[in-house]
């Protein structure tokens, strides 16, 4: 019975991570909290910025930009097992839509900069990034593999 009732709701949170994607803030914001545990600042008045950490369990956590969440993933993932975090989402930047973190392009660089200060921005499409890049005066465009622990570090200024 257990087996059953686990399969269910492994299912249930399957279908409910595929259906943040391609959504904006507003779409989700009811699902999760309302102040960036790292930041202490409001999610919604940074909407634009906000990712979403997804863990095993299926519940979402938001934060108030992509440094933040990839800062918060790395604390996840150090204090409950790598296997913790179940799925990473970050606004695109020109669609303002949710996107997956592990297929972004990120922009770093710029003279664009989030609440926290210098960032990377992310896009669905490498053609958006290279665009934003040339107009904002980009430095490089990375992929999720470059956010680690050092880079977000470097990013925080620790």
């Amino acid at each position: 019975m257990k087996k059953v009732i686990f399969s269910i709701l492994f299912f249930i949170s399957s279908l409910f991570s595929a259906d943040i994607l391609d959504k904006n803030y507003n779409d989700v914001k009811t699902l999760v909290q309302e102040v960036c545990p790292i930041k202490s600042v409001s999610i919604e008045n940074h909407k634009d910025w906000i990712g979403i950490v997804e863990g095993k369990d299926g519940n979402l956590v938001a934060l108030s930009s992509p440094k933040y969440t990839f800062a918060y993933e790395l604390l996840q993932k150090k204090r409950e097992g790598e296997d913790s975090v179940k799925n990473i989402y970050v606004t695109d930047f020109k669609t303002k839509k949710l996107i997956d973190a592990k297929t972004a392009f990120y922009v770093f660089g710029s003279n664009i900069m989030s609440i926290g200060g210098d960032d990377v921005i992310p896009f669905a499409l490498e053609s958006d990034a290279k665009e934003f890049f040339n107009k904002n005066h980009g430095r490089q465009i990375y992929k999720y593999d470059r956010m680690n622990e050092n880079f977000i570090n470097y990013l925080d200024m620790r």
